[in-house]
Formats: C-alpha cells, sequence, structure tokens
C-alpha cells in the first residue's frame, strides 16, 4: 500500500486545512495509507476518511514557536525514518523547510506548497533565501495562482494547481437582502475596509445588511467599527459554521476585501455556487474574475472603490445576474474532480 504524508500547522478552519481534507481523503478512498502530521495546533474542524491518521506533533505549546522546531524536526525525521511514505507534501514556506531539512534524506517524492503571497505575508530574508535554496531539491512546488508562481522565475519545478473546489449548495433563485463575506478576522482580510465601504453606501440601501462569517483576532476591534458607525443591526460578525454554503446561498452578493492572498477558497466557492462576486484585485482574483463580466474587480484597499462596486452590483439587477451566470460556468475549471486529477497526474 502507498503511503502519503501531508505536514502543516493545523486542520481549523482555514484553505490549507481545507485542501489538505479534500486530498486526504481522496487518496485513502483511492486505497493509500494518508497520514496527516500537525504542527502547530492539533485541532480538526474537517471531516477526514477514518483510515487517515492524524499525528499530533505540537509539541509544548508554552514554548515559543521558534524553541520547538527542534522537536518538529525530530517528530518529522522519525515518521519519515519509521513510516517510510512515498510521498510528503508540506504546506507554507516555513514548515516547507522545517521539513525539508528533516526529511528530505529519508523520503522518495517531497513536494512543497505555497500557500499565500510571498511579497506580503511578512516572510523576511532568511526565509526567502532557504525556500530558494531548497525549492530546486524537491521534486515540485506546487502554486495556487500564476502571479505568486511569477515570484520564482528562476524556478524549474513549478506547477500551479486550483485549490479543489466543491460546494454544497448553489446560489437561491430568490435572494435575501444581504451581503456576505468570508475569511478569518484579520488585518489580511482587512473587512475593517469593507465595512468602511459598507457605511459609504448603507444609506441609499437601507433594507440591506452585511453578515462577516468567520473568528479571528480583530473580531473586538471590528465590533468596536460598527458600532461607532452605529450599524450594530447592519452589520453582524457571525462566527465559522461548517455549512456556511447552504448559510450563504441566498445572499445579493458575496465581497471579497483582502489586501492579499494565496487564492481564496471563499471567493471560489462563492462563484461557483453563481454568487455575484466583488473582489479586490488581490493574487488569484485576476486569474477567475473578468471584472464586468463574472463578477468586479476593485482595487486593495480602496474602500470608495469598494463602495462604488458595491452599489453598482446592488443597483443592477441585470448585471448581478449575468455575472452570477458566468461565474458558475466558468467555475467549472476549478471544479474538485478535474483539480484533483491535476495532483494525482504529479505526485501519484
Amino acid at each position: 500500500m502507498k503511503r502519503i504524508c501531508f505536514i502543516l500547522g493545523s486542520m481549523g478552519m482555514g484553505g490549507a486545512e481545507k485542501v489538505v481534507s479534500v486530498l486526504a481523503n481522496d487518496y485513502a478512498e483511492e486505497g493509500w495509507q494518508v497520514d496527516i502530521l500537525l504542527l502547530l495546533s492539533y485541532e480538526i474542524k474537517y471531516r477526514l476518511n477514518p483510515a487517515v491518521k492524524v499525528y499530533d506533533c505540537t509539541g509544548n505549546q508554552s514554548k515559543s514557536r521558534i524553541r520547538r522546531v527542534p522537536n518538529w524536526m525530530y517528530d518529522i525525521k522519525r515518521y519519515a525514518i519509521k513510516k517510510k511514505p512515498d510521498v510528503i507534501l508540506s504546506f507554507a514556506a516555513r514548515i516547507n523547510i522545517i521539513t525539508y531539512f528533516s526529511c528530505r534524506k529519508y523520503v522518495n517524492k517531497l513536494f512543497m506548497s505555497e500557500r499565500n503571497d510571498p511579497k506580503h505575508d511578512g516572510r523576511g530574508k532568511i526565509v526567502n533565501m532557504l525556500v530558494n535554496y531548497i525549492y530546486p531539491k524537491t521534486e515540485g512546488i506546487i502554486f495556487q495562482t500564476k502571479r505568486v508562481q511569477g515570484y520564482f522565475p528562476k524556478l524549474k519545478n513549478g506547477h500551479v494547481i486550483c485549490n479543489p473546489i466543491f460546494i454544497q449548495a448553489t446560489a437561491s433563485a430568490v435572494t435575501s437582502k444581504r451581503v456576505v463575506t468570508v475569511g478569518r478576522l484579520s488585518a489580511q482580510k482587512n473587512q475593517k475596509m469593507l465595512i468602511n465601504a459598507f457605511h459609504m453606501i448603507a444609506d441609499k440601501y437601507p433594507d440591506y445588511i452585511l453578515e462577516i462569517y468567520g473568528e479571528g483576532e480583530l473580531k473586538e476591534e471590528l465590533q468596536k467599527q460598527i458600532n461607532e458607525y452605529g450599524l450594530e443591526k447592519r452589520i453582524i460578525l457571525k462566527g465559522t459554521f461548517i455549512n456556511i454554503h447552504e448559510r450563504i446561498a441566498d445572499a445579493t452578493l458575496f465581497i471579497l476585501s483582502s489586501d492579499y492572498e494565496g487564492l481564496s477558497n471563499a471567493l471560489l466557492e462563492a462563484l461557483m455556487m453563481g454568487i455575484p462576486c466583488i473582489s479586490t484585485n488581490c493574487a488569484g482574483a485576476d486569474e477567475f474574475i473578468e471584472s464586468g463580466v463574472n463578477g468586479l474587480l476593485t482595487p486593495v484597499g480602496d474602500a470608495a472603490k469598494m463602495a462604488i462596486s458595491i452599489d453598482r452590483m446592488l443597483g443592477d439587477k441585470e448585471l448581478r445576474a449575468y455575472c452570477g451566470r458566468n461565474a458558475r460556468e466558468k467555475a467549472q475549471s476549478f471544479s474538485k474532480d478535474k483539480v484533483l486529477r491535476l495532483w494525482h497526474e504529479l505526485m501519484g
């Protein structure tokens, strides 16, 4: 029996985590032995096939991450020597570095995936130097977008594979007067800008509310901003839900307000559902949205331009229908089955 191992921080409610859950379940159904090593947090929010084995390599979480690196390296090396996986796939630059120096000598095929925008995710010169050193020495580096692949122009073993997207619901024929967004409550996702933009058009569309789905470190700050605008009944922090597609299916509009992304699963899912979408022009969005055809693109960080786009969509029912219909059709290119086939062709 072939064995594949995924190495990442946690299996919480995030984009990389969702991709791993899809890949792990698919490989398990194909008869592989599937293992997942978690380094940062032993948190599992996605359903996994009972055959998938999850290893807790988090160590003493009271220690700083830098002090936990030796333990992570020991656990990864011990796993690789004992289990002898045919393939290891690690996620995120820093974890990729740790994985490489832990087990490169002990695994047949080592693949790595970049999951964010390297120009904006806060990595320093040392991380950049190390990834540029190790990436050419692996079997392959998987990027989510052409833009991020372009940051590594000398890399010969890079591959662009979109996230495998599947949905549990499609856009409802009858919509409620709701604008929705889904994402971690963090500076990267910039819900603060979205709240500002909605505030600018709130009086023109008094029947509409903005629902923000997600949890994160900025929850209190965002609620304070909402309160200062006096929009407590119009802008609602909803938290996280497993059945998010069912919850947003009748929304009039989906918005991604991020300053940067690797590639937003939430945006791809909304496009596949056929919900009219607006997104900032962050990595990936420009590769999946043709502005005015299957959605609208607005400049990153510009609340005024975002407000104009929201006004344009809410004020034009025909544009919403046109964009939603085209979004669903174009989304077939990143359907789960098509994308999983690409992963299998690359990794085995």
